[in-house]
C-alpha cells in the first residue's frame, strides 16, 4: 500500500512540474476589488509564473478572466478549463487561448486596453467600466 501511495504522489509531482505553466492553483489570501471595494466571492488562482485567472460568480452569472504576463491583455478563455471546483483549473496550453475583453466606459473613466501587471497586483478595466485590482499576498 505504501508503494503505490509514493508511487501515485511521485507521478502526481511529475504532472504538477510538467504542467506548472497551465496549472492554476487557488490564492486564498489574494483580494479583488471593483472600483474601490472589496468583492468577496471572487475566486483568484495563480500558476507559476504568476500569471491571474479569476472566477467571479458575484453578478448573478459566471465571468472568468485571464492576464497573462506574456501578452499583458484582459481575456475570456476561448477553450473549456477543467476544473476541480474552488481549487485548481488547467488551461488549454502554456499560453492559454483567449478573447480579449474590450473594457466598457462608466461615468468619465477613459477605458484602456491594457493591463497593469507588477509582482503581487494587477489591473484591468473589465466589460461594465469597473477597474478590478487584484492583490496577491
Amino acid at each position: 500500500m505504501k508503494k503505490v501511495l509514493a508511487l501515485g504522489l511521485l507521478v502526481f509531482l511529475v504532472f504538477v512540474v510538467v504542467h506548472r505553466q497551465r496549472l492554476f492553483l487557488r490564492d486564498p489570501l489574494a483580494s479583488v476589488t471593483r472600483d474601490g471595494v472589496k468583492v468577496d466571492g471572487v475566486r483568484v488562482m495563480i500558476n507559476y509564473s504568476n500569471d491571474v485567472l479569476l472566477e467571479d460568480a458575484t453578478a448573478g452569472y459566471r465571468r472568468i478572466y485571464l492576464v497573462q504576463h506574456w501578452n499583458k491583455v484582459a481575456e475570456t478563455p476561448t477553450a473549456p478549463l477543467h476544473c476541480l471546483q474552488g481549487l485548481a483549473c488547467l488551461t488549454d496550453a502554456d499560453q492559454a487561448a483567449g478573447a480579449a475583453i474590450v473594457p466598457g466606459t462608466r461615468g468619465r473613466r477613459t477605458p484602456f486596453a491594457g493591463v497593469t501587471m507588477t509582482s503581487n497586483r494587477i489591473e484591468f478595466v473589465d466589460e461594465d467600466g469597473a477597474l478590478v485590482e487584484v492583490t496577491l499576498r
